[in-house]
């Protein structure tokens, strides 16, 4: 493994005790919501801001929470929310472009800071198509997004004038003319004519021409200005430079690659993992997880609609393992949609309380477990001011963060993260994490874990929550045994840091950061 960089001055949380008792107290107000904190137009030459529109996300209902520190004023009138050049009145899409425009729609929504996959689900023209066309829709936006960066560099010196203002998302559509000339290998004749008739059909009639000119103009140069870039072209340079600080250039450019390549399909199953491994012609990985090219409907599988599986990353099945679940054992999962990890803890035999602050992500998690065939006492709760009745033998945190370690399958979180969110995400951390200590019983354990590779979300918040705990909490060591084919990536404190081109040899995993807790009072 590559020697890794740690910061010298780790961020410390201004906090001077952890909160051991934890009376009922009303919730802490919730962040705003986008349609209260609608970003205002801030440059003065009428170009968005790359964040503009980004949603404020409750703190603990959703693991890749945007941070309430987006929240910024302005002298000019916001701009409505998801405002689009059309909403007026679409005109009539013909059947050849329906894909194409609901990929435009995706692209416009994820802008506006939804995340990726609530737009796939929440789109009521993608279920009508075959699919085929499904399957493109998705190939489209994902690699849109993967190599914006690149077909930005790539575009830039071909338009001389960058549409703005209330034509800012035809950058959208030539965007997705690039990424199918110069990623999918689509004809030349059809990517020109579509890129020139989504604009039509989505109201920038009047850049039609310059569509057909910089979509001509990629078929003859598109290529070589292609590969002047790099996939590092695709990072943010606030992310750039905090993993090239932190892990090196070696592995920054690594997980990098990693990120431009389509995910594997991960599977947890309840039992029998070698036999569903052989059923669904997928590889066993650590003897717990199984993995297998798969680029349709995961629902389509053998399995599923038996409740046999469930889609989990291999690196995200393992907290729920460090917690070494006895039968009947009460466990909370906190921040526990949509189910993933809950059904492990189930799976082994817990008694298990999952907690959510989101009441469609709780709902979402008990059609899960409902098609797993498992239960579960469901709680519409905010975990920052939630206390259970009795203390818990162990409690699990799969806590809001920044996603950092998930580009690979969330490549909306490239254009959706900025430095400052680290901080308020910080704090939501640590409110989390001092108040669930605070449920566990004498000798109980507690795993935290962030699909991030942002150590300020992960070492840095587990030192200063073992500073705080003056000898009452302290960290209990993961050892390579119970860390399996993750072995390699336990730190010398005994926590886990995976890094996803530390997994190359089988084709990588998402980042994360792990660390047990246990009660030493």
């Amino acid at each position: 493994m590559p020697d890794r960089k740690t910061s010298s001055t780790p961020t410390r949380l201004d906090k001077p005790l952890l909160r051991l008792e934890t009376p009922k107290k009303p919730a802490k107000p919730r962040p705003a919501t986008r349609g209260e904190r609608q970003s205002a137009d801030n440059s003065s030459s009428g170009k968005p801001s790359a964040n503009q529109n980004r949603p404020a996300s409750r703190p603990n209902g959703d693991k890749t929470a945007s941070a309430a520190s987006r929240a910024k004023t302005s002298s000019k009138p916001a701009k409505p929310a998801g405002k689009r050049p059309d909403a007026t009145a679409k005109k009539a899409v013909p059947t050849s472009l329906t894909s194409r425009r609901i990929v435009y729609d995706l692209l416009v929504a994820v802008d506006e800071g939804i995340q990726l996959d609530k737009a796939l689900s929440s789109n009521h023209d993608l279920p009508k198509l075959e699919d085929r066309d499904r399957r493109f829709v998705r190939l489209l936006a994902t690699t849109s997004l993967r190599h914006r960066g690149q077909l930005e560099r790539v575009l830039a010196p071909l338009v001389a004038r960058k549409p703005f203002g209330a034509q800012a998302n035809a950058n959208l559509i030539l965007l997705m003319g690039a990424a199918q000339l110069l990623l999918l290998k689509t004809g030349a004749h059809a990517a020109v004519d579509s890129t020139v008739e989504l604009m039509r059909q989505t109201g920038f009639d009047r850049l039609c021409g310059l569509a057909n000119a910089v979509m001509r103009r990629l078929t003859r140069e598109g290529e070589a200005l292609f590969e002047a870039t790099s996939h590092m072209d695709n990072l943010p340079s606030w992310l750039q430079q905090s993993w090239r600080h932190y892990w090196g250039e070696e592995a920054t450019t690594a997980i990098a690659d990693l990120a431009m390549l389509p995910p594997p399909l991960d599977i947890s199953v309840k039992e029998d993992a070698a036999g569903w491994a052989e059923k669904l012609d997928a590889r066993l990985i650590d003897n717990h997880s199984l993995r297998r090219e798969f680029d349709g409907d995961p629902s389509l599988l053998v399995g599923f609609d038996e409740g046999a599986w469930w889609v989990q990353d291999a690196a995200a099945a393992l907290p729920a393992r460090l917690l070494n679940i006895t039968k009947d054992e009460a466990i909370i999962d906190l921040c526990a949609a949509p189910g993933g990890k809950t059904a492990q803890l189930i799976a082994a035999g817990g008694r298990v309380t999952a907690i959510d602050n989101s009441r469609k992500r709780l709902d979402r998690l008990r059609r899960n477990l409902k098609r797993l065939k498992l239960s579960a006492d469901l709680v519409l709760a905010d975990g920052v001011s939630y206390s259970p009745d009795a203390p818990v033998d162990a409690v699990l945190v799969d806590a809001p963060c920044s996603a950092t370690g998930t580009v690979r399958r969330r490549p909306d979180i490239l254009n959706q993260r900025e430095a400052e969110d680290i901080i308020a995400l910080q704090q939501i951390q640590w409110d989390l994490v001092t108040n669930a200590l605070g449920w566990l019983r004498s000798g109980g354990r507690m795993v935290y874990a962030t699909c991030s590779l942002q150590p300020e979300e992960g070492e840095d918040i587990i030192s200063a929550i073992i500073d705080a705990a003056d000898g009452r909490f302290g960290i209990d060591p993961i050892t390579a045994d119970e860390a399996g084919i993750f072995a390699p990536s336990i730190t010398d404190t005994g926590c886990i840091r995976i890094l996803p081109s530390d997994y190359v040899d089988i084709g990588g995993v998402d980042g994360f950061f792990i660390a047990r807790l246990m009660s030493l009072e």
